[in-house]
């Protein structure tokens, strides 16, 4: 149906209703953050159920008070002309704070004559989420990176050790001969394989953290690669999201729109009231003029002398005078 042919009344009714149903939360606020209008999304946002318990109050009083500089700045652009976003609190009952994002719009030219502007909002809660978890999962990574690095160094290091200490064995076996020449010389060779075989298991100790940490990294990378898939996903959807969030703010101006044609309709609609009211009594004087009119006609035709009409005739506007009628009789 053309939107034309609409009643007003019932293209308002019909409009508001779509507003208050919005899955989107929508509101309208004056310039100085006044709740004028808020959708039933809006409401459930900042945790009540009816419009009477909103409706005139500061919408600041939802946020943290450290954040309240910070929506002023915000709705104070938005009214002057400057469409803007802002990232704030809601301060639930329970004390937790829920992060939102606004979108607000100026509304100019309303039908009230009060300075306002259309606002959006948007939970974020869990984009923070995901963005918290990247952080911890990469500080993870770079931790078992260190580990890892570290044990690497200190298995170079147990080698390198390790093959001085083999070298100094040799060459002491050599020097001293068969063994049991010299029980003195045999001790310190005892001495030493013990020693090399300490070392040994060190090495070992060394290669084992050293493995573990690598799956640990292996672990890690896997989680990241996870997450990676994880945020390809949330970057389509917040593409997305981005996309509805354009399809608001067009809805949002073709409303404002939709509400500057609408009281346009309501003035051509009272200036046609006022034409046919004229034209109605233009009509009766037409009317009342051809009665006056046939009367003296009828009255020339019958020989009757006119019947007096106007303010000065004797009986009301129109009707043949009671001296003609006593005269035919």
């Amino acid at each position: 149906m053309n939107i034309q042919e609409l009643e007003p009344l019932v293209e308002v009714t019909h409009l508001r209703h779509l507003l208050d149903t919005q899955p989107s939360c929508l509101m309208r606020l004056g310039a100085d953050g006044t709740i004028l209008a808020a959708n039933n999304a809006a409401l459930s946002l900042i945790g009540v159920t009816s419009g009477a318990q909103v409706l005139g109050r500061d919408f600041s009083a939802w946020m943290p008070p450290d954040q309240r500089d910070r929506w002023t700045a915000f709705t104070t652009g938005v009214v002057r002309g400057y469409p803007a976003s802002v990232e704030c609190d809601i301060s639930e009952p329970s004390g937790k704070r829920q992060p939102i994002l606004f979108h607000g719009v100026p509304l100019t030219e309303h039908p009230d004559g009060v300075a306002s502007m259309a606002v959006a909002a948007r939970a974020i809660s869990g984009q923070r989420q995901v963005e918290a978890a990247v952080i911890e999962l990469e500080a993870q990574l770079r931790e078992r990176d260190a580990e890892r690095f570290t044990a690497r160094a200190r298995l170079a290091e147990s080698e390198s050790r390790q093959l001085e200490l083999a070298g100094k064995v040799e060459a002491l076996e050599a020097s001293l001969g068969p063994p049991g020449i010299c029980a003195e010389h045999d001790e310190e060779v005892r001495r030493l394989k013990a020693d090399l075989e300490a070392r040994d298991a060190a090495l070992g100790a060394a290669e084992a953290a050293r493995r573990a940490a690598e799956a640990k990294a292996a672990q890690a990378l896997a989680d990241l690669q996870q997450l990676e898939v994880a945020l390809d996903g949330f970057a389509v959807r917040q593409k997305q999201m981005i996309a509805e969030r354009a399809a608001e703010r067009q809805r949002l101006e073709e409303m404002t729109e939709a509400a500057a044609s609408r009281h346009e309709l309501e003035n051509a609609h009272a200036a046609l009231a006022a034409a046919h009211a004229s034209l109605t009594a233009e009509h009766g004087r037409l009317g009342r003029s051809l009665r006056q009119q046939v009367v003296h006609l009828e009255a020339l035709a019958h020989g009757f002398p006119a019947a007096e009409t106007g303010a000065g005739a004797h009986g009301a506007p129109g009707e043949v005078g009671t001296g003609g009628e006593e005269g035919l009789a």
